[in-house]
């Protein structure tokens, strides 16, 4: 199995160790077979300590970043005294690394963009204000004298409905 994605990667596991490790349970069998799936996002598919996290959680297993790094640190350990690890292991062939931080970052600059665009058309709406149409006619020399009229009739609004 080579280039895989991490669910594939879940599937493959679950299905070889006839196991559910999204099961909330330490029971050893789940621990360990965690701890390669946290490895291989670690190591082979260069996932972030928060991504991995977020995977688990999002599939129902309480975890979070913490977690994921001690499963990694603690899985030599596992695969010492556990040979059908080190078999799973050897079942994924990853040719090329799968950048998650770079699709990451594309669905940031792609949220980015649509706020960018919203905020564009929002500017747009409102420079069709006739307010905002006049004030682009007023010399920039006369900007403190309309900006000291228009404070002169708010204020005056104001107080006209302060009388009421």
């Amino acid at each position: 199995m080579n280039n895989l994605r991490p669910k594939e990667i879940v599937d493959a596991v679950n299905k070889f160790t006839g196991i559910n490790i999204y099961k909330n349970t330490r029971k050893t069998e789940y621990v360990e077979a965690r701890a390669l799936v946290c490895y291989l996002f670690r190591d082979k598919l260069n996932m972030r300590w928060t991504n991995i996290a977020k995977f688990f959680e999002n599939n129902g297993k309480k975890m979070d970043h913490a977690t994921a790094i001690h499963l990694v640190k603690m899985y030599p350990i596992y695969k010492q005294y556990n040979i059908k690890l080190d078999e799973l292991e050897n079942m994924f062939i990853f040719k090329s690394k799968l950048e998650y931080d770079e699709i990451d970052k594309m669905h940031y600059l792609e949220n980015k963009l649509d706020n960018c665009q919203q905020k564009h058309l929002t500017l747009q709406q409102q420079l069709k204000n006739p307010l905002v149409k006049l004030m682009h006619n007023v010399p920039e020399n006369k900007y403190v004298e309309v900006e000291q009229k228009l404070n002169l009739l708010k204020q005056s609004w104001e107080w006209k409905n302060k009388k009421k």
